[in-house]
């Protein structure tokens, strides 16, 4: 009866025992006689193993975790976040003295189809080519877009800032050949909110979301930057609360951000965009209530690239501003360290810019409720039509603000 009366009052905890050993030879040699707090002692100490090997498991994640962190911060630290200085040379009355002639354009007048309708403008100092649809670019120069060929940047009146939102921005652009600009060279065209209330060290009343010294601070909307290595995208706006740094006014890292790389967009035929030949590059800047959607596409020899930035509270700052207008700027400048936007095709050492001149032409700029102009595989006065893209090459990315900050592959 007491043998009996053990076992009745154990198994439970005998089974228990038994599941968690796998079988028999877990227990005792003869369970049935064994004293009931042996089976306990057993018991609590299966549980102490458990919840041991469950600690173990939690610390195994958190290093996991750690690590990728620690890896995650080592590629931006190796790769930096943003540039340190504004390496570009505003054209000023004092500059243009100063420009070599190679540099310096006879004329500076561009015109944009809008809609439709073919409109004269003007990037003072700019080399502008093929009847005022061309600009070749060399560095340091950077260059706004006036309604006369004046570099009076104080007045804001002087500036031509075209109202992107429900219109698409759409340019031909060319770094001719394998020895075209690479690494370490940044061509690029963005909006800012200038001019501002001071001339600043540059005289020409600048600003950005850098905030350098002596300059104004300000939004910023980088429609394009890049090389044959990589195309960027990013909207730094300026609210004030950052937690990256809380003395921030702006966003200097960007948010969202878009960085094409390969193999969607690199040098060689082996990319889906080969960026050592002539590519079509088009933005189109979609309103629903106050979100604000941009899709940018790159297209060449019937492939095409897409990328959409999805609104957030960073791009509904910067739809204020851009439903007011912003200064258009572009240009071409060169530092050691651009490995911020080239790092992932260049490394992270010390780079050299080829300076190798860049032509960006055709600009257009149409409504989004109006039939977008095809872009043209060769230069001809009037954009000729393209083959339609094939499915098997199409390449349609969708980036919504992404924690990593860049929306590259994802």
């Amino acid at each position: 009866a007491a043998v009996a009366s053990a076992v009745a009052g154990c198994g439970l905890l005998g089974a228990a025992a038994w599941r968690r050993g796998g079988g028999a030879s877990s227990l005792a040699p003869h369970p049935a006689t064994a004293p009931l707090g042996e089976f306990i002692r057993a018991d609590d100490e299966g549980e102490k193993d458990d919840a041991e090997e469950k600690e173990k498991g939690d610390e195994e994640d958190k290093n996991d975790k750690e690590d990728k962190g620690d890896q995650a911060k080592q590629e931006k630290a190796k790769f930096g976040h943003r540039p340190k200085s504004l390496n570009s040379v505003p054209v000023t009355n004092a500059t243009l003295e100063k420009m070599p002639k190679k540099s310096k354009g006879s004329s500076s007048a561009i015109k944009i189809d809008e809609d439709g309708k073919i409109n004269t403008y003007y990037l003072p100092g700019a080399t502008v080519v093929d009847n005022g649809k061309s600009v070749e670019y060399r560095p340091p120069y950077r260059f706004y877009l006036m309604k006369t060929d004046t570099t009076d940047y104080s007045k804001e009146e002087n500036f031509y800032k075209p109202i992107f939102p429900g219109k698409t921005f759409s340019v031909d652009m060319d770094f001719r050949g394998s020895n075209g600009p690479s690494c370490g060279c940044n061509i690029n065209f963005y909006l800012v909110d200038m001019p501002v209330g001071f001339p600043g060290k540059d005289k020409d009343y600048y600003c950005d979301a850098q905030c350098f010294p002596d300059m104004g601070c300000c939004h910023e909307f980088d429609m394009n930057e890049g090389n044959e290595n990589v195309q960027q995208i990013t909207d730094h706006a300026c609210t004030g609360h950052y937690s990256q740094d809380s003395s921030w006014k702006c966003n200097k890292w960007g948010d969202p951000e878009v960085k094409i790389t390969p193999p969607e967009f690199g040098k060689g035929s082996g990319n889906t965009i080969d960026g050592t030949k002539k590519f079509t590059f088009s933005q189109r800047f979609d309103v629903h209530g106050d979100d604000l959607t941009i899709t940018t596409t790159i297209s060449q020899d019937g492939k095409t690239l897409k990328k959409t930035m999805n609104s957030n509270g960073e791009m509904q700052n910067m739809l204020e501003k851009l439903q007011q207008g912003m200064a258009f700027v572009t240009g071409y400048w060169t530092a050691p360290d651009m490995n911020w936007m080239d790092g992932e095709s260049c490394g992270s050492g010390t780079e050299h810019c080829s300076e190798e001149p860049a032509y960006i032409s055709n600009w257009r700029i149409t409504s989004n409720d109006s039939p977008v102009p095809s872009p043209s595989p060769n230069p001809s006065p009037n954009p000729s039509p393209s083959p339609s893209p094939s499915p098997s090459n199409d390449v349609e990315m969708t980036c919504g603000w992404c924690s990593s900050g860049s929306c590259g592959g994802c």
